[in-house]
């Protein structure tokens, strides 16, 4: 029985050893475990900065864009008050008239035709003058050649 004995003491001594050195390789998975969680904390600590900076600029550029927002409402309000303006005083020169009952388009349509007809003869006279005043000039040369000869 002390064979048996001594056996058994024999087999839990290498069962413990056994587990001694699975506990080793514990200690070593959890050391190493421990790096990578402790890696992890920092790339999480950096991911916050990053995260903290971003939002900074988010929020930056929201403050532009509502300060855009509003430049771009007052414009769009003074675009449309030009137009009012521009499209009222469209009407009132429509609506204006001279004493012989025609509009201002009207008025005006009649003065293009009027300076689209005369053009043509004003051309024509400046050419007739050319003519005159070169006639004029040889008629002096003419004249003083008379007087001249006398």
């Amino acid at each position: 029985m002390d064979i048996e004995i001594l056996q058994i003491l024999k087999s839990i001594q290498g069962d413990v050893k056994s587990m001694q050195g699975d506990i080793k390789t514990m200690q070593g998975d959890i050391r190493s475990m421990q790096g990578d969680i402790n890696s992890m904390q920092g790339d999480i600590k950096s991911m916050k900065a990053d995260i903290t900076e971003a939002n900074h600029r988010i929020g930056s550029l929201e403050k532009k864009t509502d300060k855009n927002t509003l430049l771009l409402e007052d414009l769009n309000k003074k675009v449309q008050i030009v137009g009012e303006v521009q499209f009222s005083l469209t009407e009132q020169l429509d609506r204006a008239k001279d004493k012989d009952g025609r509009s201002l388009s009207d008025r005006f349509n009649v003065i293009e035709l009027a300076v689209t007809d005369t053009s043509p003869r004003v051309k024509d006279m400046q050419k007739d003058l050319t003519r005159v005043i070169r006639a004029t000039g040889e008629n002096w040369a003419e004249i003083a050649e008379l007087k001249a000869v006398k």
